[in-house]
Protein backbone atom coordinates (compact mmCIF):
# COMPACT_ATOMS: atom_id res chain seq x y z
CA UNK A 1 0.00 0.00 0.00
CA UNK A 2 2.78 2.41 0.88
CA UNK A 3 4.23 1.94 -2.62
CA UNK A 4 1.16 2.73 -4.40
CA UNK A 5 0.89 6.38 -2.04
CA UNK A 6 4.68 6.71 -3.18
CA UNK A 7 3.62 6.09 -7.04
CA UNK A 8 0.50 8.15 -7.02
CA UNK A 9 2.66 10.82 -5.26
CA UNK A 10 5.09 11.01 -7.73
CA UNK A 11 3.19 10.99 -11.06
CA UNK A 12 1.23 13.68 -9.26
CA UNK A 13 4.62 15.59 -8.59
CA UNK A 14 5.76 15.01 -12.07
CA UNK A 15 2.66 16.41 -13.52
CA UNK A 16 2.69 19.74 -11.57
CA UNK A 17 6.35 20.06 -12.39
CA UNK A 18 5.50 19.85 -15.99
CA UNK A 19 2.68 21.91 -16.02
CA UNK A 20 3.49 24.93 -14.08
CA UNK A 21 7.60 24.66 -13.88
CA UNK A 22 8.71 27.81 -12.48
CA UNK A 23 5.33 28.84 -10.56
CA UNK A 24 4.98 29.97 -6.77
CA UNK A 25 1.91 27.88 -7.12
CA UNK A 26 3.01 24.65 -8.43
CA UNK A 27 3.36 23.64 -4.56
CA UNK A 28 0.07 24.74 -3.24
CA UNK A 29 -1.49 22.44 -6.42
CA UNK A 30 0.85 19.64 -6.00
CA UNK A 31 -0.65 19.75 -1.92
CA UNK A 32 -3.75 19.76 -3.03
CA UNK A 33 -3.55 17.48 -5.33
CA UNK A 34 -1.88 14.85 -2.90
CA UNK A 35 -4.40 15.55 -0.47
CA UNK A 36 -7.36 14.57 -3.16
CA UNK A 37 -5.86 11.34 -4.16
CA UNK A 38 -4.85 10.42 -0.82
CA UNK A 39 -8.13 11.41 0.65
CA UNK A 40 -9.74 8.71 -2.71
CA UNK A 41 -7.29 6.06 -2.07
CA UNK A 42 -8.82 5.93 1.56
CA UNK A 43 -12.36 5.57 0.51
CA UNK A 44 -11.14 2.92 -1.38
CA UNK A 45 -9.63 0.75 0.68
CA UNK A 46 -12.41 1.60 3.38
CA UNK A 47 -15.02 0.00 1.09
CA UNK A 48 -13.21 -2.43 0.20
CA UNK A 49 -12.64 -4.07 3.86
Amino acid sequence: MLILVWFIVCIIFAFVQYILPNSGHSLELFALLSAIALFILNRLTRKTK
